[in-house]
C-alpha cells in the first residue's frame, strides 16, 4: 500500500518532568508529526506511562511504541497494557514490536541475546498476542531487517518498518545497507505478504537529518552510519536525509516512488529540522 504520507518521531528521554515531556510532545505535533513514538530501553522513561502522557498533551497525533522489545514483555500483561492504554487515549495507539538489540539490557535481565533467541521471542509474542488482542487491538508495526523478522512482519503486521541496519561484526555494531539492498528487503516483504501486500503500510526509520546546501559535504558527516558506502550511495538512502528542506522533500517523494514507502520516522535530534521538510510536503 502506498497511502498518504505520514511522519513519526521517536522521543528519547532519560529523565524529564511532566511539564517538559508534555511540551516536547506538543512541539512534535505542532511541527506536523502524525505519530509521536516512545522507545523501550531500560535507561529511558517507561513506554506506556510516557505514551499516556503524550496523548494527554496532544490532540490528533497517534501515539506509537517504536519499538517494544519483545523479550521484556509477557504477552498477557502486555495485552492488558496495550488494551488499557489504547482505550484511555481514545484509540490512538500504534503498537510497534521488535527484537531488541542492546546486549547490556539482555544481560541485566538475564536473557539470551543471540539473534535466534531474540527473533524467537518476537515470533512467540506476536503469536500469543493475536488471540488476546483479536478485534480490540491497535495497528501492529513490526520493525527489523533480517528474513525471519520481515517474514513475520509481512504475514502479521499492518505496518512493516525497515531499519536497514543489520549487525555488522566488522564494526561491532549495526550499520546501514545501501539502497539496492533495502529495495531487496522491500521486495522480499511484498513477496511474502502476497495478496495482503496491498494493505501493508511501509515505514522506514531514518537515522539522521542534515540540513545543508552542500549534500556531498553533508554526507561525510553521517559516514559513521555506513562506513563502507561512498557519499553518492549514502545520498540514495531513505535511512538518511541530507540537503536543503526542499531537496529532502524531493528525496521523500522519490523514496515513495522507488520503495513504496509512505511512512517516515525520524529520531528526536532531527525533529525540528525534519519538521521543515514536513511543512513542504503538506
Amino acid at each position: 500500500m502506498t497511502g498518504p504520507l505520514r511522519f513519526g518521531v521517536v522521543l528519547i528521554t532519560e529523565d524529564c518532568s511532566r511539564a517538559e515531556w508534555m511540551t516536547k510532545c506538543r512541539r512534535a505535533e505542532a511541527l506536523g508529526y502524525d505519530v509521536i513514538a516512545v522507545p523501550d530501553h531500560l535507561n529511558l522513561l517507561s513506554p506506556f506511562p510516557s505514551a499516556m502522557l503524550a496523548a494527554e498533551a496532544t490532540e490528533r497525533a497517534a501515539i506509537g511504541t517504536y519499538v517494544l522489545n519483545a523479550a521484556f514483555h509477557h504477552p498477557v500483561l502486555l495485552a492488558r497494557d496495550v488494551t488499557t492504554t489504547d482505550r484511555l487515549i481514545g484509540g490512538r495507539l500504534e503498537l510497534g514490536l521488535g527484537t531488541g538489540y542492546v546486549r547490556s539490557e539482555f544481560a541485566a535481565l538475564g536473557l539470551p541475546d543471540d539473534p535466534a533467541s531474540r527473533t524467537r521471542r518476537l515470533e512467540e509474542l506476536v503469536g500469543a498476542l493475536d488471540p488476546l488482542l483479536a478485534g480490540k487491538g491497535p495497528p501492529l508495526m513490526i520493525g527489523g531487517h533480517g528474513d525471519r523478522v520481515l517474514r513475520l512482519a509481512a504475514r502479521r503486521a499492518e505496518i512493516v518498518s525497515f531499519t536497514g541496519a543489520p549487525y555488522r561484526a566488522e564494526y561491532g555494531r549495526t550499520a546501514l545497507v545501501d539502497a539496492a539492498e533495502l529495495l531487496r528487503r522491500v521486495e522480499f516483504v511484498r513477496a511474502v505478504a502476497g495478496p495482503r501486500a496491498a494493505r501493508i503500510e511501509l515505514n522506514v526509520l531514518s537515522k539522521a537529518t542534515v540540513l545543508t546546501g552542500d549534500r556531498r559535504a553533508g554526507a561525510e558527516t553521517v559516514r559513521r552510519y555506513a562506513p563502507d558506502l561512498p557519499p553518492e550511495r549514502l545520498l540514495e538512502l531513505p535511512t538518511l536525509f541530507v540537503g536543503t528542506p526542499a531537496q529532502i522533500a524531493e528525496q521523500v517523494r522519490g523514496h515513495r516512488e522507488r520503495f513504496g514507502l509512505s511512512y517516515f520516522t525520524v529520531m528526536e535530534p532531527a525533529m525540528a529540522d525534519f519538521g521543515k521538510v514536513i511543512e513542504l510536503l503538506r
